[in-house]
């Protein structure tokens, strides 16, 4: 598996104080395919990230790196001010979006989650 430039789906402007763990999720896979870290230790997710992976988020065309049974899922979640601890679920490009209009510091995490094994990872953050 090699570095995919293509992985981060949404827009994030001039992508001024990004941070992009692809490289982080490279070496994660390495150590799985060599054997230094188990399959149960990267494929944790949590049920409520499950259950968004199975019924709301958006499916990509990227097959699951651990599994290689499914298609993994993009979750975002956005944080900020007045919204719960939890962050608020955006399921839409236009969602995400639109935080970008309010006034505030709103931050955007992406995940990919596998909804078959588990497998979980956080490719990016990024300001709004």
């Amino acid at each position: 598996m090699g570095f995919q430039p293509g992985i981060a789906a949404t827009d994030t402007g001039n992508g001024v104080g990004a941070v992009d763990y692809r490289l982080q999720r490279q070496r994660v896979l390495t150590e799985v395919a060599e054997g230094r870290v188990g399959r149960a230790d990267v494929c944790d997710a949590h049920p409520e990230l499950l259950r968004v992976a199975r019924n709301v988020a958006d499916v990509s065309d990227l097959v699951c790196p651990v599994c290689e049974d499914a298609a993994v899922a993009r979750v975002s979640y956005v944080f900020g001010p007045r919204l719960p601890a939890g962050g608020k679920l955006c399921t839409t490009g236009a969602e995400v979006a639109r935080f970008r209009q309010r006034s505030g510091s709103f931050n955007c995490y992406e995940v990919e989650v596998c909804p078959a094994c588990g497998w979980n990872h956080l490719l990016r953050r990024y300001p709004l």
